[in-house]
């Protein structure tokens, strides 16, 4: 193999490297948008590390394999996530990126859109 070719390869390798580093650092996410909406819907999995309740009665869940938290309001049914879910539990949560004080967050919608697995 020529010098240049040897380079390519390695770069390859390289690129190839950083996308699995950044697939198990993000975890399991599959993720679709709305076109009309502009919102982007996401699927994350992962073990319940935290569970914290708010003064508004809403709830943040947070996964291992998830940098994002996952936010149920009370509107959206935290009480009744909050007595299926426990810290450890294996769950599938659906919901919405969106923005909170400048961090990004997956906001739940309705309670079945949190599953146990």
């Amino acid at each position: 193999m020529q010098k240049e070719e040897k380079v390519v390869v390695v770069l390859l390798f390289m690129a190839l490297g950083s996308l699995a580093v950044a697939s198990w650092a993000l975890g399991d996410f599959d993720t679709s948008s709305d076109p009309t909406s502009g919102a982007v819907s996401i699927v994350a999995e992962g073990t319940v590390s935290a569970i914290q309740a708010t003064d508004g009665g809403s709830l943040i869940l947070r996964v291992q394999s998830s940098s994002m938290p996952i936010f149920v309001s009370s509107e959206s049914g935290a009480k009744d996530v909050a007595t299926r879910v426990a810290k450890g539990d294996r769950i599938r949560a659906k919901g919405e990126i969106a923005e909170y004080e400048g961090s990004r967050e997956i906001v739940v919608q309705r309670p079945e859109d949190v599953e146990i697995l």
